[in-house]
């Protein structure tokens, strides 16, 4: 069941820009509102509440009184480290034989850990999670049959004094050594007698339980009077060799024994090694952590898979108080220590799944991460991580206090060597096979962490802290003030349908509007008062919605031709209408030429997946995935193709909602790359045109963005999170127009709660329609479109416009500056110009400032 918000818009008066906003029930205790996501009281009466409004911002204040310090056992563990590196604002230190590093807020005196200083007393952690909580890195790798293991730094390579600290400038490196250095499993016995196994190993181990563990990884032959060691996994081979090195016993006895019992000695088996140089460094107000692929080094028989960097930085034991923030959609909070240990821990892949992993089961959801950000609020601090370079490689994961351990944590994992099964049948007989990928990302893997304290120690801080750093590395610049806020109309063109003559099945295109008819509805908006409108054209083309490849343009005569197409256009310029024709380029309807590879070297095509029973449906084909490789070539001939007919603005449908890897063998692209062309390609296509509109808003097409359409709107409510945010919105606001879904297609199924959530986040009121009858598009592959005709929406559609419209229009070029949940469902917004938006998504009304707000209605503030 969709859960639903009801928002009320207030601008407040400049009389009231200062204090705290008070939420107070009639007959119940007031309580303070709180901001930035954290808890309000909530009245639990049917009658009216009473909210009374000042500002976002409670001043300096909160930044000057007493701030959280840090704890003794965390003054302890800072006492133990060194300086390695400062700037004006930070100071980074270092604990030399673990390996843990510390940053210094100069400003407060804060100290943020890469490790729980107190992990020695979690009652939660058993040994294995207690060690992971000492460890900076976390790493997957698998062996020849595909089977995944598992190391940490901690009992892998600092507590074996195989971690080397350098200085380097600006900060440290640590070369993290994995795996046992010299030696191997090469002084494991085929076969030795019983008493040599007795008094060379058994009498020479430590204890008893030692003396278990090597016994139960031997059978012994009572006849022959000998051990045989039992068939082992790679990881419990390496535990026997070390036992046994503790004994005493080594390669040379092991030869000895084998010979003596006419066994051929085996090949020096290659163990399972690594090599993970991680450098911290300081820039201005951040710290920066960098793994170097190129520096990566691991034994060919079993390929890293993946490395967790800093798990636990800035963790939060049971005692804190906040949130862990995530970038699920457009953003959500998990509470400290919520105590829900039946959901599943966070791990969401950056960007959604990878299309050329063939994956035969998945839950479908709504919107994947679109920016690569994460965050936690503790008390009056918190810290934001930025995934700088390795984006599209990387996955969020955070979880909370009592699953493993006793700590709340956010951070981020990176993919190195990917991997999939290929299935070998014969008969009935089937089996799987590992193939793994062949040229793996060669750059760096970046997180840099931001610090915040005090009023901005909140997800509205950390959203803004993102915009800075967005605007500083892609040159951002901010939308100019236009007299109204753009009505975004997306019109559905054409689609293939199937037909019969005589019976005989054929294909034909079924024109939903045409060119012409897209210049009467334009018209009937602008007739009703609608005067700035962005109209985004689905399916014009290379036989509709699902177009062939769009290297080649020819518009639909079905549609109007070019002649038609020409009139559209003409009537665009007119009447300043921003015209953008949409196109699919990684997507491939039509022939399987020039796509990626799976894995295992077949074509990626890609199905839909059941939304019920979550597998793939291979009745039901969607689309190849086009090799990055060849996305240059086809942009290029489309911009010579494209600027031919005239037009100038462009919707990429695709290029900023998924990227893929490539694993042909002769050209593969890794997903890193793929990211890096796409923006490339993103840009030229910005160029060639004079407006870009995107579909999705991947972070990587933000840059060249005029208008990003299908922007995420919530999370995918999954049940470890607390609450949604519009981090999205809040970062990006003011630098392009934001739509989520058309109104009549989202998830609300109700376009006046879409308004009100629009006027909350400042985004666009968009509608998507088709002006032929409903009925061409019945018991069709297109069936989804039936309740778009234009008649059922354009009434409500410019009701709700012009409703909306006098608050769009003032804050569309503004920055969001602050955000919060004042009661259950109802919240504010505050714009750069000082307009104040409170949205209450309630069914009941409510009063705000001493004025009464109706049921899913809005008013502004001193009215």
């Amino acid at each position: 069941m969709i859960k639903r918000k009801i928002v009320v818009i207030s601008a407040i008066c400049a009389c009231l820009a200062a204090g705290t906003a008070v939420l107070s029930t009639a007959g119940e205790d007031a309580g303070l509102a709180h901001a930035a996501g954290a808890k309000p009281q909530v009245s639990k009466q049917n009658s009216l509440s009473e909210v009374s409004i000042a500002s976002l911002d409670t001043g300096d204040a909160s930044d000057t009184a007493a701030q959280t310090t840090n704890t003794k056992e965390e003054l302890a563990a800072f006492a133990e480290m060194e300086l390695v590196s400062e700037t004006d604002v930070l100071a980074l230190y270092m604990n030399k034989k673990t390996a843990e590093i510390a940053v210094k807020e100069k400003s407060n005196g804060y100290i943020w850990f890469s490790n729980p200083a107190g992990r020695e007393k979690d009652s939660v952690a058993s040994p294995l999670y207690r060690s992971e909580l000492a460890s900076q890195l976390l790493l997957t790798y698998y062996n020849e049959k595909g089977q995944i293991y598992h190391l940490n730094s901690y009992d892998d390579s600092v507590s074996k004094n195989q971690a080397v600290v350098t200085k380097v400038e600006n900060g440290a490196k640590v070369v993290y050594q994995f795996g046992k250095v010299s030696g191997g499993i090469d002084n494991i016995p085929a076969v030795i007698s019983k008493k040599r196994f007795e008094e060379n190993i058994l009498a020479k181990l430590p204890d008893d339980d030692a003396r278990k563990q090597v016994t139960y990884k031997f059978r012994y032959d009572k006849e022959k009077q000998i051990y045989e060691v039992r068939s082992l996994q790679d990881n419990v081979k390496q535990e026997l060799a070390e036992l046994l090195t503790a004994a005493g016993y080594t390669s040379k006895d092991a030869a000895q024994d084998n010979e003596e019992n006419g066994v051929e000695s085996p090949a020096a088996e290659e163990t399972a090694q690594f090599t993970i140089p991680v450098q911290y460094s300081l820039d201005g107000d951040q710290l920066v952590v960098t793994i170097n692929a190129k520096e990566v080094r691991y034994s060919p028989s079993f390929p890293l898979a993946s490395v967790q960097l800093l798990k636990h930085f800035g963790a939060a034991d049971e005692q804190k108080e906040g949130y862990i923030f995530v970038p699920d959609g457009s953003g959500a909070l998990i509470e400290l220590n919520n105590k829900k240990l039946d959901a599943e821990p966070y791990k969401m892949p950056v960007y959604g799944a990878d299309g050329t992993f063939d994956v035969k089961e998945r839950v479908l959801t709504s919107t994947p991460i679109r920016l690569p950000v994460f965050g936690m609020k503790q008390s009056d601090h918190a810290m934001l991580g930025i995934i700088d370079n390795g984006d599209a490689l990387s996955s969020v994961l955070a979880d909370i206090s009592g699953r493993h351990d006793s700590y709340n944590s956010v951070g981020a994992e990176f993919q190195f060597v990917a991997m999939d099964f290929y299935t070998l049948s014969s008969g009935t007989q089937t089996s799987s096979v590992p193939m793994f990928q062949k040229k793996p990302y060669q750059g760096e893997y970046t997180i840099r962490y931001g610090f915040l304290s005090g009023s901005k120690a909140n997800y509205v801080g950390m959203a803004n802290t993102y915009r800075n750093y967005l605007t500083a590395k892609y040159k951002l610049a901010k939308l100019e003030p236009t007299s109204n806020s753009p009505f975004i109309l997306e019109l559905e063109g054409a689609f293939r349908k199937q037909k019969s003559f005589l019976g005989i099945p054929y294909s034909a295109v079924e024109p939903l509007t045409t060119y012409d008819e897209a210049v009467t509805l334009l018209g009937q908006l602008k007739s009703s008062g609608i005067s700035d409108i962005d109209l985004r054209y689905v399916g014009w083309f290379n036989g509709g919605i699902r177009h062939s490849s769009p290297d080649q343009v020819d518009p639909l005569g079905k549609l109007g031709g070019k002649k038609g197409l020409q009139r559209l256009v003409d009537y665009s310029k007119q009447n300043g209408i921003g015209f953008y024709p949409d196109v699919a380029f990684t997507e491939k309807y039509k022939g399987a030429k020039g796509s990626a590879d799976f894995l295992d070297r077949r074509d990626a095509a890609i199905y839909n997946y059941d939304r019920v029973m979550y597998f793939k449906d291979n009745s039901s084909f969607s689309h190849y995935v086009l090799s990055a490789d060849k996305l240059e070539g086809t942009v290029d001939k489309f911009i010579d193709s494209y600027e031919k007919l005239g037009l100038t603005g462009l919707s990429l449908r695709d290029m900023g909602n998924e990227v893929n890897s490539d694993f042909n063998e002769s050209h593969p692209v890794n997903r890193q790359d793929a990211r890096s062309i796409e923006m490339k390609e993103t840009n030229k296509l910005k160029e060639s045109s004079s407006s870009l509109m995107v579909n999705g808003g991947n972070l990587y097409t933000v840059p060249s963005a005029n208008v990003i359409v299908g922007a995420p709107t919530s999370s995918n409510r999954f049940n470890l999170l607390d609450e949604d945010v519009m981090f999205y919105q809040i970062a990006l606001h003011g630098y392009a127009d934001l739509a989520g879904a058309p109104f009549n297609r989202n998830e609300y199924q109700n376009p006046r709660l879409s308004m009100l959530q629009a006027l909350e986040t400042g985004s666009a009121i968009y509608y998507a329609w088709f002006y032929n009858d409903a009925s061409v598009v019945k018991d069709t592959a297109y069936d989804d479109l039936y309740a778009l005709h234009y008649s059922d929406w354009l009434d409500e559609a410019v009701s709700l416009y012009r409703e909306a419209n006098p608050i769009l229009k003032e804050v569309r070029s503004q920055t969001i500056t602050g955000h919060r949940t004042l009661a259950e469902g109802v919240t504010e917004t505050t714009f750069e110009n000082g307009m104040s938006v409170i949205v209450n998504y309630n069914k009941t009304a409510v009063k705000v400032g001493g004025i009464e707000i109706g049921a899913e209605n809005f008013r502004l503030g001193g009215e």
